[in-house]
């Protein structure tokens, strides 16, 4: 019996027979005005979309190439915008779920359709790594496409969190990343495809680090080159920097891929954290 069911898992995880994505991938992709909850984001959007109204105060420092720091980190890698305060950060990202809402970008059926089918060459791999009841943070999943995904595939205990879940998420929670409400060694996947929103790559690391558990994994997904965005708080100087910074807390890579201008790593085994650590703070 024991023998049949691991066949059957096998045949399932190799050919991506997920009846639950698929389904709910179509209606989302060809029911007209939306479907779900991305039909009541959409309802939210201003008439003429695609325009916003009057920018949160904060945006008129923050916004493209404007509000970035002139000076990088001790490795000349990494580059931060220049808050005055965690406060001003947390203003800045979380406007950006409501600028998004009220132009309605983002939620059409194609977008959401072509989302659904990116996150899910994404975690292709994860069955491999992962037992059904494996404990998944999605950490700043904003509407928490990624979470459904997951869900659809077979994976049980996931959910997301964001500085702004927006209204009425069945999928995320309230959270900050850079401060995770987590159990230490409580949780065996973190994905998060946010890594260039982060206040400091170090502080944020060693919290995934921390909330993982001893043999498990982190997932991060990012655009190549991505510079010079409204929202981004962070930017480095190559690809490979990036991932040198990863290994700094974790041992290895279990999963590489690259599509287009996008990549992601799936590393494992956060290391042991180190007693103190020095941290850019927001003065």
């Amino acid at each position: 019996m024991d023998r049949n069911k691991n066949l059957i898992h096998r045949i399932i995880r190799k050919f991506g027979l997920y009846p639950s994505f698929w389904w709910k991938t179509m209606l989302y992709r060809w029911t007209p005005g939306g479907w779900g909850y991305y039909r009541k984001l959409n309802g939210r959007a201003k008439k003429g979309s695609g325009e916003l109204g009057k920018l949160h105060s904060v945006r008129e420092k923050h916004s493209g190439d404007s509000g970035w720091s002139e000076k990088t980190d001790p490795s000349g890698n990494f580059t931060y915008r220049d808050y005055a305060t965690y406060q001003e950060y947390l203003d800045h990202q979380k406007v950006k779920f409501d600028e998004m809402i009220e132009a309605g970008l983002g939620f059409d059926p194609k977008s959401v359709g072509d989302m659904r089918t990116r996150f899910f060459r994404r975690f292709r791999c994860l069955p491999y790594h992962l037992s059904s009841d494996a404990a998944i943070v999605c950490a700043g999943a904003r509407q928490g496409t990624e979470v459904e995904v997951l869900q659809d595939m077979g994976f049980s205990n996931v959910y997301g969190t964001d500085l702004n879940p927006g209204p009425d998420n069945p999928w995320v929670r309230k959270g900050d990343f850079m401060k995770m409400e987590e159990a230490t060694d409580s949780v065996d996947l973190v994905f998060c495809n946010a890594i260039d929103h982060v206040l400091d790559i170090d502080m944020f690391l060693a919290e995934q680090a921390r909330v993982i558990r001893p043999g498990g994994y982190a997932m991060f997904e990012f655009m190549e080159n991505t510079k010079g965005g409204a929202f981004e708080a962070v930017e480095w100087a190559s690809d490979g920097a990036l991932l040198r910074k990863l290994l700094e807390y974790f041992e290895d890579v279990a999963h590489a891929e690259k599509e287009a201008h996008w990549r992601w790593f799936l590393v494992k085994g956060p290391l042991p954290r180190k007693e103190e650590n020095q941290y850019r703070e927001a003065s």
